[in-house]
């Protein structure tokens, strides 16, 4: 235990400068959150798997994926293109357009 006096003053700067170590570790992160229920069904299914968090309440199920998930998705499937294993053409738009709005760090999909 330290010596210290604990005056106000003391007590004062030790909070402060508790602040700015705070301050200095702090890292703000942007999610988006899309419902499931708004998905295609074969959207959810290229989801499975890529999860980079996931609700521990099973009950909720909720998954978190990096925010250039619906890009990486896109990506493969240019690969596919041709072959019987490319979506169909509303599968290719719905990630089309979840890649340009999407803009945060982390996509969430919930289940409400």
């Amino acid at each position: 235990m330290s010596n210290e006096k604990h005056t106000p003053k003391n007590k004062e700067m030790g909070i402060t400068q508790k602040s700015k170590n705070i301050k200095k570790v702090l890292y703000k992160v942007s999610m988006t959150q899309i419902p499931e229920n708004t998905l295609l069904h074969r959207v959810v299914k290229e989801l499975e798997g890529r999860e980079c968090f996931q609700d521990t309440n099973e009950d909720l199920g909720e998954r978190i994926y990096f925010g250039d998930v619906f890009s990486q998705i896109l990506g493969e499937f240019c690969e596919m293109e041709g072959t019987s294993m490319y979506p169909q053409k509303k599968v290719i738009e719905q990630l089309e357009e979840l890649a340009n709005i999407i803009d945060t760090e982390y996509v969430q999909i919930t289940m409400i």
